[in-house]
This record gives C-alpha cells, sequence and structure tokens, in this order.
C-alpha cells in the first residue's frame, strides 16, 4: 500500500549506508541514486526497518531476497517531496521508499541481496547489506538478556539496571610517548529510553588538554559486552601527556533520566486495558560513571640535541630570510615557518641568533592548525622584527629545530641555511641629522659615546611657584580623603561581596541568565542543521535550567506548577508565567511528535524574549 507524503528520506542514525548506481543515468531531477538503510548489528529478537530509497517517482521496485530473517511487514511504499530554495534558486526533490520490517533469531551474519529498481526504462540496484545478529532469542521471542521494555510489575520498584545505560571513556592508545598526543572519547550507551540530565567531565591531570570539534551528535548502533546498544558521542578531548609513568584519566559521571510505566494497583477490567487506562508512570533518576583508564607513558630516550625543547611530530622547517641588502635604521624580519602534525600548543619561539647591533624586538606567533585525532596539525609561524643601526657585512647562523619522533622513536634536527645581511649608510639619516649615524662604529661604542652629552628635554617645562611644596596642598588634602573614602567603603562592601561570591546559590542566580542565553545558541545552531531533537532539548534544558538556576529550585523538585509559583511569589504577571509553561510543554511535546518542526522559529523567538523580560522584570524589583 502506498502513502504520499511531502518530506526528506534519510537513513536512520547509526546505520550504514551503501549505494551504487548501476547505470551513469541523467533523470529529470537530475543523477538517479538508490540506497540502503539497514543498522550493521542487532539483536536476537529484535525488530528492525530496512529502507530502500531512491530519487525518483514511478518505479518498477524488484524486492531483494531475505534470508534469515522474517519479514514481520513490508515492502511500504512512501513517497516524498522536498522543495529547497537558496538565493531565489529553487530545487525539487521527490523520493520513492520501501520499507520492511524484520526480526532476526539466529546469531551470526547475514546477507540481504542487492534490490533492483527500474525508471524509465534504465535499471538501477544497491549493494548487498550485511547485517550482524547478537545473542540468541529466548522462548518468548525477545532478546535473551535483553531489557523488555519499560514496565515495572505490580509492587517492584523500577530501576535502571547497569545494563540498560552505560558510559564509557574509550582512547586510541594506551601506550605513548610524552608528548605523544592521545584521542579520548566520552561515550554514552543505552538499550532503554533515557536522556542525560547533567555531564560532569573527568579531570586530565598531567595532561595539556585540547577539545576536537565534535560532529553534531548523533546515534549509532554498537555492540558491546554481546549486547547492541543505541550510543552517542557525548565529547572528544586531544590530550597531551606531560610526564612520565603510569597515569590514570578519571571516570566522569552523568545523570540519566528514564520513566517507568507502572501498573495501577487496583484491578483492571479489559476496557481500562485497551484504552490505557490504570498506567502509572515514574521518573527513575541514576548517577553512573564510566571505568578509569590508565595510559602507560614514556620519557624521551637519552641522547636528545641541544636544540630539543619539547616538540614531539612530525614537522618541517621553513625559514624566510630579510633582504640580502638593506639600510641602517629600517625594520626587516626574520620569519620561521614551522608545519606539520605534533603538539603544536606546547611549541615555544626558538631562538634566533642576530649581531649585537640589532635591536631586536618581541617575536609574534601566528597559528593555524586544527585539533585531529591524529594530533595538531597545520603550521605555526614565529616572527622575529629587528632594526640594523649601523651598517656593515653580518652574518646570521643556521637556525636548529630537532623534535621526536615517536613513530621511528628517534630525535630529528632541522636546520635552516646560514644568510648575510648587507646594512648600508643610512644617508637619510645623516642628512637630517647632521651627521647623527657614526659610520663604521660598534653599537657597544655607541652606548659609551651617549654619555658624553646627555639628551635635551623638549617640549613644555613644568615650572611652579617658588617655595610651592604638593604636601598639605588643597590636591594633596583632597587626595587623602578620597583614599580614605575608598577605604571605608571597601571595608563596609567587601565581607558582603565575598560572602555572596561564597554562596553557591548567589552565584547561580547571577549565571542564570548567561547559561540560558548560551543554550539559546545551542539551540539555534540545531535549528540553522535542522536537528530537531537537539533543538528541543537544548531549548528545554535552557527554560528549565533557568527557573532552577535563578531560584534555586533542584532540578527533581521542579514542575510546571512549581515555575508558577516562583514566579507568582517575584510578583510576575499572570500572562508571562503562562506563557512560560506553555513554550515548555510545546517543546515536550514537539520533542519526539512526527509532525513539522515549522515551529521551531517561533518558539526560539518567543523563548529569548520571555527569559530577557523575566531577567529585567526580576533586576527591577
Amino acid at each position: 500500500m502506498a502513502s504520499d507524503e511531502v518530506s526528506v528520506s534519510a537513513a536512520a542514525s547509526g546505520v550504514a549506508v551503501a549505494a551504487t548506481v548501476e547505470t551513469e543515468a541523467e533523470a529529470a531531477q537530475g543523477e538517479i541514486a538508490f540506497e540502503v538503510a539497514a543498522p550493521t548489528a542487532v539483536e536476537a529478537g529484535e525488530l528492525f526497518r530496512i529502507e530502500f530509497v531512491i530519487n525518483a517517482l514511478g518505479v518498477e521496485f524488484i524486492p531483494p531476497t531475505i534470508e534469515g530473517f522474517e519479514v514481520m511487514a513490508g515492502p511500504q511504499e512512501s513517497r516524498g517531496t522536498s522543495i529547497e530554495i537558496v538565493n531565489g534558486q529553487s530545487s525539487r526533490t521527490e523520493t520513492t521508499t520501501y520499507t520492511y520490517v524484520l526480526q532476526g533469531f539466529t546469531a551470526g551474519l547475514h546477507t540481504i541481496s542487492a534490490a533492483q529498481a527500474t525508471v524509465s526504462g534504465k535499471s538501477y540496484s544497491t549493494r548487498p547489506v550485511t547485517i550482524e545478529v547478537v545473542g540468541e532469542a529466548s522462548q518468548n521471542g525477545g532478546a535473551a538478556g535483553a531489557t523488555q521494555g519499560q514496565t515495572a510489575g505490580q509492587g517492584r520498584a523500577p530501576e535502571i539496571s547497569a545494563d540498560d545505560v552505560l558510559v564509557r571513556t574509550t582512547v586510541n592508545r594506551t601506550d605513548v610517548y610524552k608528548g605523544e598526543p592521545v584521542v579520548v572519547t566520552l561515550k554514552f550507551y543505552r538499550r532503554i529510553n533515557a536522556g542525560l540530565n547533567d555531564l560532569k567531565p573527568p579531570t586530565f591531570n598531567g595532561f595539556w588538554q585540547q577539545d576536537i570539534t565534535p560532529d553534531p551528535i548523533t546515534e549509532q548502533r554498537e555492540t558491546y559486552n554481546n549486547r547492541v546498544y543505541s550510543m552517542w558521542v557525548l565529547k572528544e578531548y586531544l590530550l597531551y601527556p606531560q610526564q612520565s609513568g603510569t597515569m590514570t584519566i578519571e571516570p566522569f559521571e552523568v545523570v540519566v533520566n528514564a520513566v517507568f510505566q507502572t501498573q495501577s494497583a487496583s484491578p483492571r477490567n479489559i476496557f481500562d486495558e485497551f484504552m490505557g487506562m490504570g498506567q502509572n508512570y515514574q521518573e527513575v533518576r541514576k548517577t553512573i560513571a564510566s571505568a578509569p583508564v590508565q595510559i602507560n607513558v614514556r620519557d624521551w630516550p637519552a641522547g636528545a640535541p641541544e636544540s630539543f625543547d619539547g616538540a614531539v611530530g612530525d614537522f618541517k622547517l621553513d625559514a624566510v630570510a630579510p633582504p640580502s641588502m638593506m639600510n641602517a635604521n629600517t625594520s626587516a624580519t626574520y620569519t620561521l615557518r614551522l608545519s606539520g602534525t605534533g603538539n603544536f600548543p606546547l611549541i615555544r619561539a626558538p631562538r634566533l641568533v642576530l649581531p649585537q647591533s640589532f635591536e631586536k624586538y618581541n617575536v609574534t606567533t601566528s597559528d593555524n592548525t586544527r585539533n585531529t585525532g591524529a594530533g595538531t596539525n597545520g603550521y605555526r609561524e614565529f616572527s622575529y622584527p629587528f632594526i640594523p643601526r649601523t651598517d656593515g657585512l653580518y652574518a646570521i647562523p643556521a637556525f636548529e629545530f630537532s623534535y621526536f619522533d615517536p613513530q621511528q622513536e628517534r630525535y630529528v634536527t632541522l636546520s635552516s641555511r646560514e644568510t648575510s645581511i648587507e646594512v648600508a649608510v643610512d644617508t637619510t639619516a645623516v642628512a637630517s641629522a647632521g651627521g647623527g649615524l657614526v659610520s663604521g662604529v660598534a653599537r657597544e661604542d655607541l652606548r659609551v659615546f651617549g654619555q658624553d652629552i646627555r639628551f635635551i628635554k623638549r617640549g613644555a617645562a613644568d615650572l611652579r611657584p617658588k617655595g610651592y611644596t604638593f604636601f598639605w596642598s588643597p590636591a594633596y588634602i583632597s587626595l587623602v580623603v578620597l583614599l580614605i573614602a575608598m577605604f571605608v567603603a571597601g571595608f563596609l562592601l567587601l565581607p558582603r561581596y565575598l560572602r555572596n561570591m561564597q554562596s553557591d546559590r548567589f552565584v547561580r542566580g547571577k549565571r542564570a541568565n548567561k547559561v540560558a542565553l548560551k543554550r539559546f545558541r545551542t539551540a539555534e545552531a540545531s535549528m540553522a542543521r535542522n536537528d530537531k531533537h537537539g533543538f528541543y532539548d537544548e531549548m528545554l534544558k535552557a527554560l528549565w535550567g533557568y527557573v532552577s538556576d535563578k531560584f534555586d529550585v533542584p532540578m527533581a523538585d521542579l514542575t510546571k506548577e512549581r515555575i508558577r509559583e516562583e514566579l507568582f511569589e517575584r510578583n510576575i504577571p499572570e500572562p508571562q508565567s503562562t506563557e512560560y509553561v506553555r513554550i515548555i510543554s510545546e517543546c515536550e511535546e514537539a520533542q519526539y511528535s512526527p509532525v513539522s518542526s515549522a515551529r521551531m522559529g517561533e518558539l526560539y523567538r518567543e523563548g529569548v524574549a520571555l527569559i530577557s523580560e523575566l531577567e529585567s522584570a526580576i533586576k527591577a524589583k
């Protein structure tokens, strides 16, 4: 049975997508692509979907051969149309999707053959898909050991078991040299409908920490301990160990929320069960932590060259020397560019030796690097500005830079070429200063020569009446009075300020608006990516978190009625309280609703405006 809908068909999160085009053909709407979306692993007895998507209408579909799985439903055909307008140019995409609902009971790898489709007389096909079935099916048809729903029986308190949700800290390597990068990934696994409320990151004592820019958080399927989980990458870090020995990455903690359906203690009839009546829901929270991870850090081998200063990786050195001929009293720059992959954040500006008669200035550093799983790659430039003060022929010695290559386990020394600079007499300075530049005299001699005649002060003279003293003058008395007033004010106000800063409630209330606005910006970024779930999740965190921080109400005790009470106690008008609760309710309903996300922009603007109004009203009172 076919159904028409306006949507964009895409593979579900955490699935492997394989696609091929059998013929290089162009349809009216562009090149035809025929794709299949399916999970890479499922548990025995688990129901899952597999979708065959082609960007065309009027398709003649030839089903694949499905072995090792039972077809519970399908193929269900659906058609979708997507219209995108960018800079006034519109594009139209039409898709046809064929969906199967399958169930596997036998552990092992099973292959679903390629599906075929014919469009306008031309044939297209997908690649075969291999799916792993993990575990064995139990007698009731479910996966052995799997969580059978989120329902707690009568008389039994619901709880989150250790196999339902877990967190892990994974590293890409456990044996490294000092200064060699380690990628740390924080992962969240779940087998029930549970969400995260708070994340307490681990401590990285003894490491230099860099954040790796994460991709948009998406759900993936991962097998762990012979069980299939929905997995999310929460955070990724790039760490550089700063000391040798056995180092430990401490556990991180998260607070997990899950809602369980509990049965009513009163007897129910068959009509109540059919209508879903007599069911209660209970929220359960649990704090879970990951296991610590140990990393063996080896020290650098002996025999390091003198120019080695802790650089680890694989580098290339380029030197841009100043002009070989220049006039005295003109500026120039010697530039060193270090490129490659390694611990760039820990590399300091190397020492460049210049002649003594060159006036040297502060070294400037510019970076163009990014953090990746292999380390920090890109380049770092060091610019050494200077001005030669006397004429002559000067030699700049070769520059050396050494680093340790952990792949080859040896030190590598890079060097630039020795260069010379011929400095001519600054005729402009001689003409304007009447021989102010002494040719052929070293800079040290100029210092001694300069002691003969002292500098003559120029500008307006600071003259005072004879006998004038600042002591007990009106300006002196005014300054003393001002200092006394400042001391008294500080003595009276400082203890109160320190008490407030030590109060967690005061600090949370002060930063409530700032934290809410930061979450709104994250929600706006999710809206730009059309990440509907992420948008509503951040909106709810901003709205609930603002009231919790501003009024010092624990999240566990926070309800919509409590929000109304807190706002009423602070004389916030009833329309604003009702609007606040309405926005929360609409975000909760839309978070998992399949309806259109066209309201995201309106809800975002309403939420930001309302938080600003409440903040202004509370400060005014």
